[in-house]
């Protein structure tokens, strides 16, 4: 007998001869919740529908190469749901031709299944030739199933649960091939699945028109501040006249990097003016005034995990509790506000909207207010690029075993004046990347809700 589990319930029990203990002992694996999917005839294994294969790691020995031709997907290219093409390697005819019988193609659906297991993507693009890692299963639909569908299933709530029940293993933990097997899919008529398929084409077409808008925002950003042609290669080992060298102010081998002198003489050709002079406000942030309030007592408190360049990562928000927060008024985010990592990784920047008005930041992060007319997005833009790291790195110290960076330097920094129409230009490309993403997400939230509803409306049925 298994007592009903109502949703956020997180004590449940189970008579002892109702659970296999030989089998699994761990207590997420006995949710009333996932027991019930076994025994339900609306969920079938997915082997029954598809085929689960494994993929195959490079050679010892071999490694990725800059002239390969064969893309080769790692876990880490897909931990947000899709794969990040822009950041797969290639592989050589020689390497290929060990691992070709691990290929994937067009439309096959991927699992992580060791490392951040349960991630799952779908190779929307077509290759002639492609292989995958050994850390992720393919899944390859049948005809009776619809491999969008299948992915909007697996990153559900019940996809996802589903598939951290079945990992195994202690020190390594891993999601073993006969496990993903074993998964018990839902599998309504062609028609609902296609609804959902398009769904999940709709937000994959929106994230590479994001994905495009942003590459051409950085090609004329670039272009307008000559920074095209500069390759950012670390000499191990440079000479400079002393004459060269200002002892008085830095004297590290590091602030002397060709790159770094070449960037400072291709600014000094541009207008520019410094940020302090663009701004009303730039500050620091506050220590946590009540760190890990639940989110229904708390305010948002951003810290440095959230700040990616150009963009915000909002998955894992800490919250102070918000009875707390009356004396840190002055540390209050608004809406264009642009917020800079100072210590860590050191110098991303993110420009707030209206949804994070209200709340606050942390003490190793700092915010600028642009003034009047200063284009929030702009800023970031440039602080982001080569043009802006450049000046952060070049000045950035380090403390103890971490670098940071500081008011002085970030007040001092130069931004470039460049015609009003093109900057408009560069920011509205900009801007239209960042409302085409938040769409993306928007319709795979859709598709993952649609697919959720036909979980529930199967379970109450039975």
């Amino acid at each position: 007998m298994v007592e009903t589990q109502t949703k956020n319930q997180n004590i449940f029990w189970l008579w002892s001869d109702k659970i296999d203990f030989q089998k699994r002992g761990d207590v997420n694996y006995w949710l009333p919740e996932l027991v019930i999917l076994e025994k339900s005839k609306d969920f079938i294994p997915l082997k029954e529908v598809a085929q689960i294969k494994g993929g195959k790691r490079v050679p010892l020995g071999e490694s990725f190469t800059k002239d390969g031709k064969i893309p080769y997907i790692r876990t880490s290219d897909f931990t947000k749901g899709y794969i990040d093409y822009s950041e797969v390697k290639y592989i050589s005819e020689k390497v290929f031709n060990a691992i070709k019988n691990y290929q994937i193609y067009k439309d096959e659906v991927l699992i992580s299944i060791v490392g951040t297991i349960g991630a799952v993507a779908i190779l929307d693009r077509g290759f002639e030739r492609c292989n995958f890692t050994e850390n992720a299963a393919k899944v390859i639909a049948s005809g009776k199933l619809n491999p969008y569908y299948l992915y909007s299933f697996l990153i559900s709530e019940s996809g996802q649960k589903q598939l951290k029940r079945l990992i195994v293993g202690g020190v390594q933990p891993k999601l073993p091939l006969y496990a993903v097997e074993d998964i018990r899919i839902l599998l309504p008529d062609k028609n609902l699945q296609e609804k959902a398929e398009r769904l999940v084409k709709e937000a994959f077409r929106l994230r590479d028109g994001a994905q495009t808008d942003y590459q051409k925002s950085q090609r004329l950003l670039n272009d307008a501040l000559s920074l095209a042609d500069i390759k950012q290669e670390k000499e191990l080992a440079f000479w400079r006249w002393s004459d060269e060298i200002d002892i008085v102010a830095r004297i590290d081998p590091n602030y002397y990097q060709k790159y770094f002198q070449e960037m400072k003489s291709r600014r000094g050709k541009l207008k520019t003016s410094k940020l302090e002079k663009l701004a009303s406000l730039v500050n620091y942030g506050t220590v946590p005034t009540s760190p890990d309030a639940p989110p229904e007592l708390g305010t948002p408190y951003l810290t440095g995990k959230n700040i990616q360049p150009n963009d915000l990562v909002l998955d894992k928000l800490d919250y102070l509790y918000t009875d707390t927060t009356q004396g840190i008024q002055d540390k209050a985010i608004e809406a264009g506000d642009v917020v800079i990592t100072q210590m860590g990784t050191v110098g991303n920047a993110a420009v707030m909207g209206k949804e994070q008005s209200g709340w606050f930041f942390g003490s190793f992060l700092i915010r600028v207010r642009p003034s009047q007319g200063v284009s929030p997005a702009w800023l970031a833009l440039v602080i982001n690029s080569d043009f802006g790291r450049q000046q952060i790195q070049q000045a950035m110290t380090t403390a103890t075993v971490r670098t940071n960076t500081d008011l002085p330097t970030i007040k001092g920094l130069e931004i470039p004046m460049i015609d009003k129409k093109k900057e408009k230009e560069i920011v509205d490309l900009y801007i239209q990347s960042r409302t085409k993403k938040a769409l993306s997400k928007q319709k795979l939230q859709e598709a993952k809700e649609f697919t959720e509803s036909l979980i529930k409306k199967s379970k109450n049925q039975t």
